[in-house]
């Protein structure tokens, strides 16, 4: 009803709504202004593409709106009769125009500030000008743009003019024994659905939303920013590391030290062979007897992936194989775009939005049909925003299989079944096609299917029954595939994307075994390509091992190194703990940043006992200068956006 031109609403549940529905419209509001201040840098964004993309934007507002608003919304809802009281609904007045007139203020300044750094801002940036005369450069910024405040001034007063419009009066009063137990129960389901609008889904699978999961919604990388606003991105990035810039070595040194400019010779025709990579979840090299025969002398070590180890006997093996992270979204972008995470995953790094290098979109631009098959609910780890980012054309999930009896229960579709669909579904691509399929029954809480229970033999963890059962549906998906017209004329590429944790094996429990996971290329078209060689390989040299397989002939970028070429050395590196590990030869380095910490003969000691940087001078200063040339390629690179060959 109207009460002195106000609306009035005697449920303090529908007006928390509408203040929060107001917040909302003051970040679309913000957004559009946005988009309008910096059309110039948006000019392949039509108007069309630009309004598409403000649905999927109130997810991340929303998300910010909640954050932002939890100490107002905790007042609101508090069950007790006093917040009806005129007192408390000025503090509430202040509270709501207060937190928001700052989350205004974030969006409006990046109207401006995006134009210095192409990027929403984040929280790095407030510990960046942390030591700097803060009063002064509000002045000069005041000073320069001066439009920015007012655009502020006006949607505050938008903003205090629209909340004066709803007005929250006492209801008819109701036994406490009624009103307290009714009102502590909403305020509990509105505590768990916020929860799930600041993480971005209710589903256990779906981690919290973060910077990337804007890249599922966009055609261009920087339309990301149209998607995100700058208080969600200031929020995700709290405790997140940003890299700094180095100079170690000046630019003609630091090339010839390390680079990731690769430049083939253009020797052979490109032969446009399909690619099918599997990567698979939390397998390590302690269940696989192929490679733990002749070095684990356990009594009764048995093997838990029979088919594996007969399918390594007829592929391409590098012995000392190891991941770049230890995580699930640490693996995609190891092996699809040869970048890896150090310090955080890269996908939850504001760099995630460079114009990032990617097998999938090079092998796209030379007529590559690309797909990505995942069997846990579509979205879930961000992946779809991922692979829309790198250029992947097709997207196959739980929602595609669309089959729920086939459901886990907990992650996804049962390993077995959705790499039968897999194979399906690879069959009706036109050749040639790059496929990536990630499984996942081999995760915690490590189930099996009813038919399948008792079946596998029980390991010394939970984690080896399972593996067998995938080792069996990986056998059955090659069954498969192998009647399949397209098989011969496929080079498969089988890694995990990190060891299984906790491990069982003394050896596998070091800092470099928690990294040791398998590695393989397999053509069963090309019966030369198969062997075992004692070399170093890395998730980072899939994308420029199989380009340079493939005779690809133009410059690319990757971190890691083409196996078929010989004439740079061999190396792997990945991050823990604040310490750089790198692996090249039969040494480990560990570096911290500005000294080594250790150096390790890692094959002869495996359990790294023996810290030989001391009797070793002129091979640590070697490695040394390795990868702090690594280090400085990669941050100035990050950090600059120079991730592609122009």
């Amino acid at each position: 009803m109207l009460s002195d031109k106000k609306y009035t609403w005697r449920n303090v549940h529908v007006a928390l709504a509408l203040y929060l529905c107001l917040a909302m419209l003051l970040y679309t509001i913000t957004r559009i202004l946005f988009f309008v201040f910096n059309r110039h840098l948006f000019e392949a964004t039509s108007i069309t593409e630009f309004a598409a993309l403000l649905l999927p934007g109130l997810r991340f507002d929303l998300s910010a709106v909640l954050y932002t608003n939890l100490l107002f919304m905790a007042l609101m809802l508090i069950p007790f009769r006093f917040r009806y009281k005129a007192p408390y609904q000025k503090l509430l007045k202040y509270t709501f125009i207060v937190t928001n007139s700052i989350a205004l203020a974030a969006n409006l300044i990046d109207i401006v500030y995006y134009r210095y750094t192409m990027r929403r801002t984040t929280w790095s940036v407030l510990r960046e000008f942390a030591n700097e005369n803060g009063g002064a450069l509000a002045g000069s910024f005041i000073v320069d743009f001066w439009y920015i405040p007012l655009l502020w001034l006006l949607l505050v007063a938008f903003m205090v003019w629209l909340y004066g419009k709803i007005k929250m009066e006492q209801p008819p009063r109701v036994s406490s024994w009624l009103y307290y137990p009714a009102h502590t129960a909403v305020f509990g389901l509105v505590v768990f659905l916020s929860i799930a609008g600041m993480r971005g889904g209710f589903a256990h699978s779906t981690r919290p939303i973060t910077l990337s999961n804007a890249g599922e919604y966009v055609k261009r990388p920087n339309e990301m920013y149209l998607v995100l606003n700058t208080p969600f991105s200031m929020l995700r990035t709290i405790g997140k590391t940003n890299f700094s810039k180095v100079d170690y070595f000046p630019e003609q040194e630091l090339n010839a030290l390390y680079s990731p400019i690769h430049l083939p010779a253009d020797t052979a025709a490109f032969q446009k062979k399909n690619v099918v990579i599997i990567v698979l979840e939390s397998f390590g090299k302690e269940m696989m007897g192929s490679y733990n025969g002749d070095t684990l002398q356990k009594d009764g070590y048995k093997t838990f992936t029979p088919f594996l180890d007969k399918l390594m006997q007829e592929s391409k093996v590098y012995r000392h194989s190891f991941t770049n992270g230890q995580k699930s979204i640490d693996a995609l972008p190891s092996i699809l775009t040869s970048i890896p995470s150090i310090q955080e995953p890269f996908v939850l790094t504001p760099y995630a939005s460079n114009n990032l290098p990617s097998l999938p979109r090079t092998l796209g631009s030379e007529g590559y049909h690309t797909a990505f098959f995942h069997g846990a609910p579509n979205g879930s780890m961000g992946f779809k925003a991922f692979m829309n980012l790198i250029g992947v054309q097709e997207y196959y999930g739980k929602d595609e299989y669309n089959n729920d009896a086939d459901f886990d229960g907990m992650w996804g579709i049962w390993d077995d079944k959705f790499l039968q669909f897999t194979v399906d579904k690879l069959n009706t691509f036109q050749e040639p096609f790059m496929s990536t399929v990630f499984t996942l029954s081999s995760h915690h809480p490590y189930k099996l299917p009813d038919q399948y229970k008792g079946k596998f033999a029980k390991g010394p963890l939970p984690v080896f029954e399972t593996i067998s059962y995938t080792d069996m549906a990986l056998q059955h998906f090659f069954e498969k595939a192998s009647k399949m017209p397209w098989y011969n004329n496929t080079l498969f590429v089988i890694s995990a994307d990190h060891p299984a944790a906790p491990r069982h094996y003394p050896e596998f429990n070091t800092a470099l075994g928690a990294f040791a996971a398998p590695i393989l290329f397999y053509a069963p078209g090309d019966p030369a390509f198969k062997g075992t060689e004692q070399r170093v390989v890395q998730q980072l040299d899939v994308m420029p091992t199989i380009l340079s397989y493939l005779n690809y002939s133009k410059p690319y970028f990757s971190f890691g190194k083409s196996k078929l070429d010989t004439t740079a050395p061999d190396f792997a590196v990945n991050y823990s703990n604040g310490v750089y590990q790198w692996i090249e030869d039969s040494l480990l380095l560990q570096f911290n940043g500005n000294k080594t910490i250790a150096l390790y003969n890692y094959q002869q000691d495996r359990m790294l006992q023996h810290d030989l940087k001391t009797t070793l001078p002129e091979k640590r200063a070697q490695l040394e200068n390795r990868v702090k040339a690594f280090i400085q390629q990669y941050n100035n690179r990050m950090i600059e956006n120079r991730l592609q060959v122009k």
